[in-house]
């Protein structure tokens, strides 16, 4: 258990396995669902996976809409990986803004579990169908995440070969 604690990232922790322990204990909290596993490590698995969902959700949901709406704007990535590379403090930085960000998706996430009442008359659907659609969501939230950060990987690359826009 020491060792699978030990390699886990400052960053998995912040914006993974914090903000799930606080969902799941949040949906405990206020009744309204209790989500437990057998033991501690189990408990930390769900509390990684909800978190990584959440942290996803922010990544792929919260930023674009941010971006949108003109609350943050990005430069140009290869300034980025450029700054970085000089400045270490800006990886410490990118890490604490995603952590806001996960955090304001894991507010928004239960503020929704919170009213889910109210969703499920708007659209009564059967405990079956809500599953099948979680499933769904889930998926192509991961999806998107794996299509995002795939660029993030071609942009780094491209960057390293001299061609910002070198494709393969």
């Amino acid at each position: 258990m020491n060792d699978l604690l030990a390699k886990i990232s400052s960053y998995d922790l912040f914006n993974n396995l914090i903000p799930g322990a606080i969902f799941v204990f949040f949906l405990s909290a206020t009744g309204i669902y209790s989500l437990s596993a057998e033991t501690i490590a189990g408990n930390l698995v769900v509390y990684y996976f909800v978190g990584l969902v959440i942290s996803r959700i922010g990544s792929i949901l919260i930023e674009p809409l941010l971006r949108f709406l003109g609350v943050v704007s990005f430069g140009k990535y290869e300034d980025f990986i450029t700054a970085s590379s000089k400045d270490p403090k800006i990886l410490t930085l990118l890490e604490s803004s995603n952590l806001f960000r996960t955090i304001l998706a894991m507010v928004l996430v239960c503020f929704v579990a919170f009213n889910w009442d109210v969703v499920a008359l708007w659209l009564p659907l059967s405990q079956r169908t809500w599953g099948g659609l979680l499933c769904g969501f889930v998926a192509l939230l991961f999806l998107l995440s794996y299509r995002k950060q795939t660029e993030f990987i071609r942009k780094r690359v491209a960057h390293h070969r001299g061609s910002p826009n070198a494709v393969d």
